[in-house]
């Protein structure tokens, strides 16, 4: 688990300095505008920032040096001139301690933590459904970079799939077609390009298919295929570093295991964190539910991966609460004497694979004022009482007062 604190940044006030935890599952709620995109893009540069100062792609001189953390790294997300003079950051990673102040940035290395997994960042912003609507999205000048780099592992993942990609709707499939570059939705009935569908469709295949693919290929490496899925500059360094620890004769072969353990760690993904900008965009709400839990399983096939996202829907918190009483249950179930049968009644609620344990998720607010607000539960379920929930109860409410008026006038 990670702890981030921001203050002073963009929209976010945060007077209190409230402390955000990013947990397995990690939620940001809020209206328009408040400012949950700004705090997943930060989270985001964190996390990426961490893993390449571990690796050795930035030097902390680099990091820390006047104004590039804020005018080099931020710029990656367009978030650069959300700073102001009083902006406090404070981000502490796995093994890395980020603070940022009086525009500033330090670095401080927790030396006690000894083993690092390093992660498969990947950011998903809500724009993704213009890279499947356009043909030739790649030759588009100006590209967001955080766009950029989506559309180039979501090609990745459809060259790269042996068979059409199941989506989680309906039976629909996703297939690529190398020789004319072109994606094709289909369903048992018909078959047709990409840039034809829904823009339901359109928002939901890239970030699915990409976040299976990134998952697929870190476990092809934890199979030990890590060298295959390498670049070549990457193998090479690799090699280099691993015969000089073998050679080295003043290391015990304990320690040499060890290093050469350390040195993999470091140097492959391990874990994918998966930040991703509404999930339920243009889509109906059953549908909602069912890329919801696609995203759970995903998160969930790797002990250490993590899913932050960002949401305006009720009902995406709701099927989220949902999925966190089935993990109660299925946590109770587990130790009767029928488990099995108890829990294959599970699955057509809430599949098991999707299952939360609502020990690793945290909901935050963002108030209209800027403030971080953590969503209260109640016996480990959200709490219904947050904006979006207010927000279909205004409606109720306007209903009556229509109704109101319709009894005083007699019509």
């Amino acid at each position: 688990m990670q702890e981030f604190v921001v203050q002073n940044f963009g929209p976010i006030v945060n007077a209190d300095k409230a402390s955000l935890n990013i947990d397995k599952v990690t939620v940001f709620c809020g209206k328009q505008g408040a400012g949950k995109s700004s705090i997943t893009k930060l989270i985001s540069v964190f996390f990426w920032l961490e893993k390449s100062l571990i690796r050795g792609d930035v030097s902390e001189k680099e990091a820390i040096a006047k104004g590039s953390f804020k005018d080099k790294f931020c710029s990656y997300h367009n978030i650069q001139n959300y700073f102001k003079k009083d902006t406090y950051l404070r981000f502490k990673g796995s093994k890395l301690v980020f603070e940022y102040e009086n525009e500033e940035l330090k670095v401080t290395d927790q030396k006690k933590v000894k083993n690092f997994a390093r992660p498969q960042v990947m950011y998903i912003p809500s724009e993704r459904n213009l890279m499947t609507a356009i043909e030739d999205a790649d030759k588009i000048r100006n590209l967001p970079s955080s766009l950029s780099t989506l559309l180039s592992e979501y090609y990745r993942a459809l060259k790269s799939a042996q068979r059409p990609i199941g989506l989680p709707i309906d039976g629909y499939k996703v297939s690529y077609d190398d020789s004319t570059k072109t994606a094709w939705l289909s369903d048992k009935n018909f078959k047709i390009r990409m840039t034809e569908a829904a823009s339901g469709f359109q928002s939901m295949v890239p970030m699915l298919a990409v976040s299976r693919y990134l998952l697929n290929k870190i476990k092809s490496g934890k199979k030990g295929l890590q060298l295959g899925v390498a670049s070549e500059m990457e193998r090479s360094t690799i090699l280099d570093k691993a015969a000089k620890i073998l050679n080295d004769r003043t290391l015990s072969e304990e320690d040499r295991n060890s290093r050469i353990t350390q040195l993999l760690s470091n140097s492959f993904n391990s874990r994918l964190v998966n930040i991703v900008e509404e999930p339920e965009q243009n889509l109906y709400p059953d549908s909602q539910r069912d890329v919801l839990f696609e995203l759970l399983k995903i998160n969930y096939e790797g002990a250490y991966n993590q899913l932050v996202f960002t949401t305006h829907s009720p009902y995406m918190l709701n099927y989220l609460s949902l999925a966190v009483k089935a993990g109660i249950l299925k946590e109770k179930l587990q130790r009767k004497p029928n488990r099995g049968d108890l829990l294959a009644k599970l699955d057509p609620v809430v599949p098991r694979s999707s299952a939360v344990n609502p020990k690793g998720l945290n909901i935050y607010e963002i108030t209209p004022e800027g403030e971080i607000r953590k969503l209260g539960d109640y016996d480990g379920i959200p709490s219904d009482g947050n904006f979006l929930n207010s927000a279909l109860s205004q409606t109720n409410e306007l209903f009556d007062a229509l109704l109101d008026i319709e009894d005083e006038v007699g019509v």
